[in-house]
């Protein structure tokens, strides 16, 4: 891609027929990228392909995106959920990629290949697993947080009933308390 952002293709001439042929692109523009991962089932094909050695059966990648959007094990698919999967990818998805050069697929056996842009895109696939990952790792979550403030003001009103802070009032602690617990509760409904 250069500065401007377009994708740079590479013009070959067939020896044989004297034909000029446009290579695949080198690189996706970010537009099309994001356009080509926009759907959920293109992700997963193309997910599926980097986690195989060759080439493989269309069939294969229906079966495997039908079991993960009903949540059930490729034997416990109907066919009815592997047709409805397999004539999206049949008619839009593989050949939207295929155009896009991010894989080679043959309608005519089944078969579909990885290319070297495929490759390009394992790193836009893993983006929420990270954020997820990130989440789980973090010290507080979202109910830790309010409840340890909710904490400190417990320790603060009390110690204001005790007379060993000075206030003006108990009003005030009390009520910062009871926003706090409110809101802790809250949250841990939610």
């Amino acid at each position: 891609m250069n500065a401007t952002g377009v994708t740079k293709t590479e013009t070959e001439t067939d020896p044989e027929t004297d034909v000029a042929e446009t290579a695949a692109p080198e690189t996706l523009a970010k537009d099309d990228l994001f356009h080509l991962l926009q759907n959920e089932r293109r992700r997963r094909a193309v997910q599926y392909l980097l986690e195989q050695d060759e080439s493989v059966d269309m069939g294969s990648i229906a079966e495997h995106i039908a079991a993960l959007e009903n949540d059930i094990t490729v034997a416990e698919l109907s066919s009815a959920q592997r047709k409805r999967v397999y004539v999206g990818l049949y008619q839009c998805h593989l050949p939207k990629l295929d155009e896009a050069g991010v894989i080679d697929y043959d309608k005519n056996r089944g078969t579909v290949t990885r290319t070297a842009l495929t490759e390009d895109l394992a790193p836009y696939l893993s983006v929420g697993e990270t954020d997820v990952d990130a989440e789980e790792e973090s010290p507080f979550t979202a109910v830790q947080y309010p409840a340890a403030v909710t904490g400190l003001a417990v320790v603060l009103t009390v110690a204001s009933w005790a007379s060993v802070l000075p206030a003006a009032g108990l009003w005030l602690p009390t009520v910062l308390t009871l926003a706090f617990a409110s809101a802790t509760l809250a949250t841990a409904v939610r």
